[in-house]
């Protein structure tokens, strides 16, 4: 995939944090710039968050957001990032299969869970998957089920659910997690898998079925710096700050879960 198919959000707040305003420092001097990778559904949870984590490790933050899975294969092929946050733990093993990882930085901080969405204009009432193979739902809305985490997470709980052969031809493949929720809040699709953090700011849709914690796959977001890049020192600064106090309770406040573990 190329990088204008990714959404890019560049973020530009020059400050340097002194030793008092965080436990994270970066040292003197002017910010350092970091190419940050980062998986579309940490989109809104990431722009609150730069400000403060700029300040705290003295970075310039140029971020790319969009699919795990097209992120990675940018990174392979032109291996300009300093940092990757995957919504899945595949293509961040992906990656450190080529010896693109910082091995010593990478982290598992976040979980999240799947929910079924529908306009929030819908009649539609879903009781369990099964109810998505019903003749009122002609589209299903998912992230690319082959490559992208939200779209393989979706299809792992449609197969141990026993409706993917059932459903699998009303699904409208997306190219990231954020455009299967656009697709939804355009009217245009019946219902959609996404992940509980995308509908907290989506007044246009409404959960119609929550995906209980049993039934659902384990969904693991991965942070790492990445290997032989000029600034690694202040990458994993960057990542030690995201795993703190700080951005732990922002992260809760925007629905995800927390794990933290090193790999």
């Amino acid at each position: 995939m190329h990088l204008a198919r990714s959404i890019c959000l560049l973020f530009s707040f020059l400050a340097v944090a002194s030793p008092a305003q965080a436990s994270v420092t970066a040292g003197p001097g002017a910010p350092v710039e970091l190419r940050f990778y980062a998986a579309a559904s940490l989109r809104d949870v990431l722009r609150e968050l730069t400000p403060a984590l700029e300040r705290a490790t003295g970075t310039t933050l140029v971020w790319n957001l969009g699919a795990s899975s097209d992120l990675a294969r940018q990174i392979v092929a032109a291996g300009k990032a300093d940092l990757f946050f995957s919504a899945d733990e595949g293509w961040m093993d992906h990656l450190a299969a080529e010896g693109l990882v910082d091995a010593a930085s990478r982290r598992s901080p976040l979980s999240n869970r799947l929910v079924v969405i529908v306009p929030a204009d819908s009649p539609l009432r879903l009781t369990s998957a099964r109810d998505l193979a019903s003749p009122a739902v002609r589209r299903l809305s998912l992230a690319h089920p082959e490559a992208v985490p939200a779209g393989k997470y979706a299809r792992a709980w449609l197969e141990q659910s026993g409706v993917w052969s059932a459903v699998a031809k009303r699904v409208v493949p997306a190219l990231d997690v954020r455009a299967a929720l656009a697709a939804v809040e355009s009217g245009a699709i019946e219902a959609g898998i996404v992940y509980r953090t995308d509908v907290v700011h989506a007044p246009r849709v409404r959960v119609a079925l929550e995906v209980p914690e049993g039934e659902g796959p384990s969904i693991s977001y991965a942070l790492a710096a990445l290997a032989d890049r000029p600034h690694l020192e202040r990458a994993r600064a960057v990542v030690a700050w995201l795993c703190g106090p700080e951005a732990v309770e922002v992260f809760a406040r925007h629905g995800f879960g927390r794990r933290e573990s090193a790999r």
